[in-house]
């Protein structure tokens, strides 16, 4: 498994995983069924739509993960100069992991580096959006070290990483 920056050759693979994931999200956590949101809506949806690949691409702070030439994960982000009064915050827009390989380290493994890369470019946190009903993410985000008891924006200190 490696943790590689976000490519253009990436682009179809991960379009169709964040796809997959934000579908499952929607179905699974909010309780709507995908058919209800119209084609034009879906094809907006997710950080990988062509309105903002390339946004992700460049901001150096999204990654996938690759199980030899397959994506099975990703996490887009970017530096925001400021959010509540802090200075180079790292916003992660989205991160999912394929459902084949979840429960193998790969989501902690991407926010790991988001985290590593995200320190070097002089962030000082990371800020990340959490349903409460997803488990799985809140879980993650603890293990990480992120404050994220009873909130929605999960937010872990670049300072002590």
């Amino acid at each position: 498994m490696k943790i590689v920056p976000l490519t253009d050759e990436d682009r179809v693979s991960v379009r169709m995983l964040e796809l997959a994931c934000i579908r499952e999200y929607v179905e699974t956590i909010i309780g709507k069924k995908w058919e209800e949101f119209d084609q034009e809506v879906r094809q907006k949806l997710g950080a990988s739509a062509s309105g903002s690949f390339s946004h992700y691409r460049d901001s150096g702070l999204s990654f996938v993960a690759k199980e030899g030439d397959k994506v099975v994960g990703f996490v887009f982000a970017q530096m925001i100069p400021w959010v509540d009064g802090i200075e180079k915050a790292i916003w992660v827009e989205n991160i999912g992991v394929d459902p084949e390989f979840r429960r193998m380290g790969i989501g902690y493994m991407l926010m790991r580096r988001l985290a590593e890369e995200g320190k070097k470019m002089g962030g000082n946190v990371i800020h990340s959006s959490i349903s409460p009903d997803n488990i799985s993410s809140l879980l993650l985000h603890k293990k990480l070290g992120f404050l994220a008891e009873d909130r929605k924006i999960a937010y872990l200190d670049l300072s002590n990483f």
